[in-house]
């Protein structure tokens, strides 16, 4: 396939100041840090665009491109102007991340922890991380006199009863970072957009591999058969699935397509209905779920995980991707005897999960296996093959496990991506199975994509012995900046927004001098600018049906993770939370409190 094209949403001011800007050329494939010599121009073009919105939005872009360091900008700027800023992420994890993260991009100022033992208040600190649901409870809001920037990663995962209250008022600056804010419930509609404002700027796969930020892969589809056993029960559940589906079209307003907007909608009434629509939209997830679960666990897929025993030897790091715990132990068993590998869960513990990502980064492994958990926000060792060994293909989920893959690479080393699905079922992508659109999407940012029957299995090992292009494309980055004439000059052809950015965003080699200080805009008339005019994009809501007979709940089994039912449980050891549905627990803790913060690693929802 030919290199991607670069779609043209330049803003005119740029095509000018690309030819005058001190630029940095590119030497490592590091991703910039906020007090590095430079940013990528997509994330200035973001912060540009956050501006024009009033300093209220959300930035979707793929995972691998960069996000964080659009944030750590962000927050450097906002503590240059006085305000208090607090960052909230989805889980302990991420909060190690981005308190070290915090800690080397702005070591002058104070970096607290609420959550996970930490204590820390705003007054105490210039910066408070916390997780969503310390957050929810502590309602940790800006020092009596001070404004603030809210920073909300991963934040489509905000939308649940308890994690919204995370989301506070009393922020006036708010930045969401996501790869893609869709939710199976309303909530985007309902509170995201609300609280952000909108989405401010999306950066796909397509712009960053044409930019030289994420790397271009070639993609392999490996199809294997079910046995007689497992399509006889595919056969029932798709039977008893064309059932459930003959009700839940007769509903109106339920979206039919795209195929992600009606399972939202099935989900939504499963949730809410406790009528005869609810309960056909219970028989159709519950069906759905039971199908994943015959192709999840097919047994052909794990006795073809032996053809990549050389490539996963060969790269230089592999991730296995699964649906299940039990999925991922069927993929170790497979390939132990043949190469080095771990899994990590959700159960992982802390100092053993960081031994194996550090084993795996040291190359002492090759390959790590893992059911989602892997999937969001955890820093993840550079690795150039991913294998998805699954039956759900979410477009939420591709992004972040395509994103593992695609980070920027050295040359002499290729991104290679492969799916293995099951013939001739809702995995198939020679059979139409592309349900959001995004095996479409692969195959267009793909540098090539083939199918490989049973057949022609033997090929796959030469396939993917791919080093990338002859020549990696090199980022635009901007930075260090010089005072000089001709920047001079190019700031007068910026709108405020781009003004601003390259002001207060991108490192410069020297201190702003008058000449170009009088151009800035100054920070407390910002917004105003673009009150009238915030230029949000686009965003496709599911338009979810009309509930008929609500359920009725029980109080006490409201708690909630935003994607399933939870209830707090003591055991011998201390406390924990468990999934209503499949009983899953989450770490032991001796403290109620700390409990709430855990997250349930479970396979009830489809």
């Amino acid at each position: 396939m030919n290199a991607i094209p670069r779609p043209d949403e330049t803003t005119s001011a740029w095509l000018a100041l690309d030819s005058r800007l001190e630029v940095t050329p590119g030497t490592t494939s590091e991703a910039p840090s906020v007090d590095g010599p430079f940013l990528y121009r997509w994330q200035v073009d973001a912060l540009s665009s956050w501006l024009r919105c009033g300093r209220q939005g959300v930035i979707e872009a793929v995972t691998g491109s960069g996000k964080t360091n659009v944030a750590l900008a962000a927050a450097a700027d906002a503590k240059r102007r006085g305000l208090f800023v607090l960052v909230v992420v989805p889980s302990r994890v991420l909060m190690e991340q981005w308190s070290e993260r915090l800690g080397e991009a702005l070591p002058a100022c104070t970096i607290g922890r609420l959550g996970d033992s930490g204590t820390d208040r705003p007054p105490d600190c210039d910066i408070l991380v916390t997780t969503r649901h310390s957050a929810a409870s502590r309602k940790p809001v800006p020092p009596k006199g001070m404004d603030g920037l809210l920073i909300a990663d991963e934040c489509h995962g905000f939308g649940g009863k308890v994690l919204r209250k995370s989301l506070m008022a009393d922020y006036s600056e708010r930045l969401g970072l996501t790869a893609t804010l869709q939710r199976s419930d309303d909530a985007v509609d309902t509170l995201l957009l609300p609280y952000f404002g909108g989405i401010c700027y999306r950066y796909g796969f397509a712009e960053a591999i044409a930019d030289g930020v994420c790397a271009q892969p070639r993609v392999g589809f490996v199809a294997v058969p079910l046995t007689d056993a497992e399509r006889t029960d595919y056969i029932a559940t798709e039977q008893t699935l064309v059932n459930a589906r003959r009700v839940l079209r007769q509903i109106d307003d339920m979206p039919q397509r795209p195929f992600g907007a009606f399972l939202a909608a099935v989900q939504y009434l499963a949730a809410n209905d406790g009528g005869p629509n609810g309960k056909a939209a219970s028989e159709y997830l519950e069906a759905f779920g039971s199908r994943r679960e015959i192709v999840a666990n097919s047994q052909a897929k794990y006795e073809a995980l032996g053809i990549f025993a050389e490539p996963i030897n060969e790269s230089d790091g592999t991730l296995l991707f699964t649906e299940t715990v039990r999925a991922a132990n069927h993929a170790i068993n497979r390939l132990d005897p043949h190469t080095t590998i771990e899994i990590i869960t959700g159960e992982t513990p802390r100092r053993e999960r960081e031994t194996i990502l550090g084993d795996f980064r040291d190359q002492k492994l090759r390959a790590v296996a893992a059911p989602k958990v892997l999937d969001e926000g955890v820093d993840v060792p550079d690795a150039n093959l991913g294998i998805v060994v699954s039956a759900s293909r979410t477009r939420r989920q591709m992004i972040q496990r395509m994103g593992r893959i695609l980070r920027r690479k050295k040359e002499g080393s290729g991104a290679r991506f492969v799916i293995i699905f099951a013939s001739d079922t809702m995995e198939d992508p020679t059979a139409g199975a592309d349900a959001d659109g995004f095996i479409g999407e692969i195959e267009e940012i793909a540098e090539d994509a083939q199918v490989f029957t049973p057949a022609r299995h033997t090929d796959i090992a030469r396939y993917l012995d791919f080093s990338g292009p002859e020549k990696v494309n090199e980022p635009n980055r901007i930075g260090p900046l010089r005072p000089t004439a001709d920047v001079l000059e190019a700031f007068q052809l910026a709108d405020p927004a781009e003004r601003y950015a390259l002001a207060h965003f991108v490192p410069w080699s020297a201190p702003l001098d008058d000449r170009l200080a009088v151009l800035v805009p100054h920070a407390e008339t910002f917004a105003a600018l673009y009150d009238e005019r915030r230029p949000y994009r686009d965003l496709d809501l599911t338009n979810l049906p009309e509930v008929l007979q609500p359920k009725k709940r029980k109080k006490e089994k409201r708690l909630s993770t935003g994607e399933a039912p939870l209830r707090m449980i003591a055991i011998d050891q201390g406390f924990a939370l468990q999934c209503l549905g499949c009983g899953a627990m989450s770490e032991v803790t001796p403290f109620k409190w700390k409990a709430l913060e855990q997250t349930v690693k479970c396979d009830c929802v489809a």
